[in-house]
């Protein structure tokens, strides 16, 4: 098995994890715990590594009702901070189901595309049923950013599995109808976000202060930085949420675009090998869990660089390995170890070549010899 490693994607998720804990230390969060975290996180993905991905399938569905069952009960006995109700307590463990809820519906999403082959409308519309649940149970924390993730995930793994343009374009074509009623479903504070987005001067004291003061720290940042732990905006505590949501602007303060660039590049090259692991998966199975992972980390990357550098509107999602949390870190972990469980059980290509005959025809000089994917 150890042979079989994409020892890439170990070397990548290492120093990513590596580079979190240095910014969490820089932006004076709680470091011992995140390093807990990731030891927690990295002894998971060995063990999902270890595990045959296969058996998934198996308990797919009570994943997703173990699932769903966390989702109501943080709206039952949830703890709330930050003016979410996110949070459930668990042997001292502060859980959030909702990082959770990502990398199991790329799970119970696989298991069932998997099992329905081609994509009808009554496959499509089953698999956004299946979407749909959580993220009403999400959406109503309220945590729009991971109903954001859960969103991309779905319409991905959709896209990936097979479903056709059609199928794609009716989702799309309800997004867009939507859009003009979404300021009448959104909560206040999350009106403003989307306003100060279009315009971060409407309220620079206010709402529009954390991007402002995350664009600042970006810029301040230069060609190659401040240098680790001398960051001026970070350091000072101008940069809210600096280890959170706004964790790559504490970066791209200390390390500039160079070092910003780089961790982009390391990001890239990890979701490179992640949908390399789609392409060798033995089954479609395998094909779908590598892709639902794929979709789960680059959106994530997308939103929170887009909304640290004012591209995106701000929605409160985590930047993999590097933000502090332990569901975050532990969920992103727990996915690069399926795909890598994928990888380690990829398909086996056989090659035939014949051997020379001396110009006669003949079945016998042929060998087949096993060549790995």
């Amino acid at each position: 098995m150890i042979r079989r490693l994409d020892r890439l994607q170990v070397v990548l998720a290492a120093m990513l994890a590596s580079l979190g804990v240095m910014t969490v230390f820089s932006a004076r969060a709680d470091w011992q715990r995140q390093v807990v975290w990731v030891i927690a996180g990295a002894a998971i993905y060995v063990a999902a590594t270890i595990f045959d991905y296969r058996r998934l399938r198996t308990v797919a569905p009570a994943l997703y009702g173990g699932m769903m069952l966390m989702l109501v009960g943080v709206h039952l006995v949830g703890h709330t901070a930050l003016g979410a109700r996110r949070w459930l307590a668990v042997a001292g463990f502060p859980l959030e189901p909702s990082e959770l809820s990502k990398l199991i519906l790329v799970v119970v999403l696989g298991a069932y595309l998997a099992r329905a082959g081609r994509i009808g409308w009554r496959a499509f519309a089953g698999a956004l049923g299946l979407a749909a649940a959580p993220a009403c149970l999400v959406v109503t924390q309220p945590d729009l950013g991971t109903t954001l993730v859960l969103a991309a995930v779905t319409f991905g793994m959709l896209f990936l599995g097979g479903a056709r343009p059609v199928q794609l374009g009716s989702v799309l074509t309800a997004v867009v109808v939507m859009v003009p009623s979404l300021p009448n479903l959104l909560r206040g504070y999350q009106q403003r976000r989307l306003e100060v987005f279009l315009n971060p001067n409407l309220d620079p004291l206010g709402a529009g202060y954390n991007l402002i003061q995350a664009r600042i720290a970006v810029g301040s940042g230069g060609m190659f930085g401040r240098g680790w732990l001398h960051g001026m905006q970070g350091q000072l505590g101008f940069i809210p949420e600096r280890a959170t949501d706004f964790v790559f602007a504490t970066f791209a303060e200390e390390f500039g675009l160079l070092g910003s660039l780089v961790l982009l590049t390391l990001f890239g090259t990890l979701l490179i090998r992640v949908l390399r692991s789609a392409g060798v998966a033995s089954d479609r199975f395998g094909e779908l869990l590598a892709g639902g992972v794929f979709a789960m980390i680059l959106v994530q990357v997308l939103e929170n660089v887009g909304m640290n550098i004012g591209l995106l509107p701000i929605a409160g999602i985590p930047l993999p390995l590097i933000s502090y949390g332990g569901s975050a870190t532990i969920t992103t972990l727990a996915g690069l170890g399926i795909v890598q469980s994928v990888t380690v059980r990829r398909r086996t290509v056989v090659h035939e070549e014949p051997l020379p005959t001396n110009g006669k025809e003949s079945l016998l000089g042929t060998i087949t010899r096993r060549a790995q994917a």
